[in-house]
């Protein structure tokens, strides 16, 4: 009987053990369980960060260049008071300021990356979403990835100061707050009901539409309180929603009311044109966000969840989510070549790089934009190539590729370059102040109006652009270089860029007529009309926009012209081509005294005549003449008279 006894005090003594051993191995487990829930969120946030870098550091490198150089940000009290006149512009005022970082587009989009992988560890805490459903956490900054790449060209109709960060850290910190409000939201009503509140006053005002968005979402993921609690929350938060935007109204002067619930959200219009694509990032990511709150699951149905054995649910749910990402982002970037070249081709001409920027254009694999064709001759021009190189790279142009009915014109793109580089500055500085005012002021129409004040000798204006560009992160060094100018203006002449210029600004009759929109239009226009023998730069230029408009009768006295300017020096193919097309057309004028290069010229026309009358004889149309000859004969100027037709222009 003691013995028995003696057992049963044994036994009980055994069972705390016991049941001690099992607590620690459900520690153990659970802890193992949490890892392996931490390592998988971390190795869905690496693979995410490895293929954002790839998409926008390294296949869209000259696009986010362009995106920084079409912002501005200045460390200047006046530049953020002008943000403060509507709700939401704290984010766009940041994201002016990280844009500027894309100076260095690795470095502009690790910050980026490094934004995105933030919010997605709070999108993780906001949402309670644990292990394998941490990918859904993706979604949102995926969003977000598309939104970047997804512009085109809308890039030069962007209205919305910051694009390029503001959504990412209107996100992050709305995330951070659902995040604080699941942990503080428990302890009382009251204090659920004062948080709703409280967010949406300062969540409109920092970061506008999404701080409303927000609100409802944390409405949405309140679990843990009565359902009748629950209601009144999505109440209140209802009523913030309606009641805020309407009081802000009478505040803010600049917002218009019809946009109260939508400031800040990004709006593509212009006056024709009322874009949707540009939209579809932030309405999936809106719905993603509203599905998240709205399905937030409790700790305990994640937990059994995670238990089952709905393996390959999991699986299916994880290369869903992967799959869609990497899919919607190759839909999304704009990677269109020619989009691409006529930004490294700017920024060359930009820089002086010439030879860098004829190196870019005889890379396009098939037809140019008429953008890239007079960045084109702009560099063959400077490097004095122009003569002989014109016709030897592709002059069959194609429409600039657009997804939606946005009607891209040269005027919003490239014509203040254009008009710079050409002298023409009446016209650089009404564009560059022009597209400024319609949508926003920029790096790049600040260094063209510096550059035009001081061809023009306006010295106080161009002070005064130099000390704006001196107020930003990366342009100083570019400021400093201009600013000795203004107090020496001998350094002008010395300059290579700009003394090229002023050649031509000098012989200039300085009058302000009318493009009406038509950048290179203009150009054939004036430069074939212009007739001036007091500068050689100037009058080869009138030479080859004349045989770009095919004006046989402008053409000769240039042409003769350019003869008596170059005493000695040989005649450039291309206008010895026009001049032996157009003497045998015509019989106007009598070539048979020319000194034509027998081989290149009159060789080869001969061959050209002979090689075309043939193929008419054989019922060929124009056109197929023309592709049968172009591999021979399409770097001449007798193929551009005869079958390139129609410039495209725009």
């Amino acid at each position: 009987m003691a013995s028995n006894n003696k057992q049963k005090v044994k036994g009980e003594k055994q069972q705390p053990q016991k049941q001690t051993q099992n607590n620690t191995q459900r520690k153990k487990e659970s802890f193992v369980t949490l890892n392996k829930g931490y390592l998988l969120a971390i190795i869905y946030g690496v693979l995410f960060a490895a293929f954002a870098f790839y998409m926008l550091a390294i296949k869209n490198a000259d696009y986010l260049y362009a995106a920084q150089e079409h912002s501005l940000f200045l460390f200047d009290k006046s530049f953020f008071d002008m943000f403060m006149v509507k709700p939401g512009a704290l984010m766009s005022y940041l994201g002016c300021f990280c844009t500027q970082f894309f100076y260095h587009p690795a470095l502009g989009t690790s910050i980026l990356i490094a934004i995105w992988l933030v919010t997605y560890f709070l999108t993780i805490k906001a949402f309670n979403l644990k292990g394998m459903y941490s990918i859904l956490a993706l979604l949102p900054i995926g969003a977000l990835l598309c939104s970047e790449t997804i512009l085109g060209y809308w890039l030069y109709y962007n209205k919305v100061a910051g694009y390029w960060f503001a959504p990412s850290l209107g996100l992050m910190v709305n995330m951070l707050m659902i995040w604080m409000y699941r942990l503080f939201h428990k302890k009382s009503r009251w204090v659920d009901y004062a948080i709703i509140v409280l967010w949406c006053i300062i969540g409109y005002w920092a970061t506008g539409w999404m701080g409303l968005l927000a609100t409802l979402i944390m409405a949405l993921t309140n679990v843990t309180q009565s359902p009748k609690s629950r209601i009144i929350s999505l109440l209140i938060a209802v009523a913030c929603i309606v009641v805020i935007p309407i009081i802000a109204f009478r505040f803010y002067t600049q917002m218009r009311f019809c946009d109260a619930w939508m400031v800040g959200f990004p709006v593509f219009e212009t006056e024709t044109v009322d874009a949707t694509r540009p939209w579809y990032p932030f309405i999936v990511l809106t719905i993603i966000l509203l599905v998240l709150g709205t399905l937030s699951l409790s700790t305990e149905k994640k937990t059994v969840l995670l238990k089952s054995k709905q393996t390959f649910l999991f699986i299916g749910l994880q290369i869903i989510c992967l799959a869609g990402i990497v899919l919607c982002e190759l839909g999304a970037d704009f990677d269109n070549y020619n989009y691409h070249a006529e930004f490294r081709i700017y920024r060359a001409i930009d820089e002086n790089r010439w030879q860098d920027a004829l190196d870019e254009v005889a890379a396009v694999p098939g037809n140019p934009t008429r953008e890239i064709i007079l960045l084109r001759d702009i560099a063959l021009n400077r490097t004095g190539k122009v003569g002989d190189y014109m016709f030897k790279y592709e002059n069959v142009s194609i429409p600039p590729y657009v997804y939606d009915s946005l009607d891209v014109h040269m005027a919003q793109t490239n014509s203040p370059l254009v008009y710079l580089n050409y002298a023409r500055l009446n016209f650089a500085t009404r564009w560059s102040i022009e597209n400024s005012v319609e949508h926003g002021f920029s790096i790049d129409s600040y260094k063209i109006l510096t550059r035009c004040a001081l061809v023009t000798g306006e010295y106080n204006l161009a002070r005064k652009y130099i000390n704006i560009l001196k107020k930003t992160l990366f342009y100083k060094e570019w400021a400093e270089r201009y600013e000795p100018m203004i107090d020496n203006p001998k350094l002008i002449e010395e300059s290579s860029e700009l003394s090229f210029l002023t050649e031509y600004y000098r012989h200039f009759h300085n009058m302000l007529d009318s493009d009406e929109g038509l950048v290179e239009m203009y150009l054939l226009n004036y430069f074939s009309n212009t007739m001036n023998k007091d500068s050689k730069q100037l009058q080869e230029t009138t030479l080859y926009f004349t045989l770009q408009s095919k004006d046989i009768e402008r053409f000769w006295p240039r042409f003769f012209l350019y003869a008596h300017l170059h005493p000695g020096e040989p005649m450039p193919i291309h206008y010895q081509e026009a001049a032996y097309l157009y003497g045998h057309l015509e019989h106007q004028v009598d070539i048979s005294h020319l000194p034509f290069d027998q081989e290149k010229i009159v060789n080869r026309y001969a061959s050209f005549q002979q090689t075309s009358n043939s193929l008419v004889q054989k019922g060929k149309s124009a056109e197929e003449v023309g592709a049968y000859m172009k591999p021979m004969y399409g770097d001449t100027f007798w193929w551009f008279y005869f079958f390139c037709r129609g410039l495209n222009s725009y």
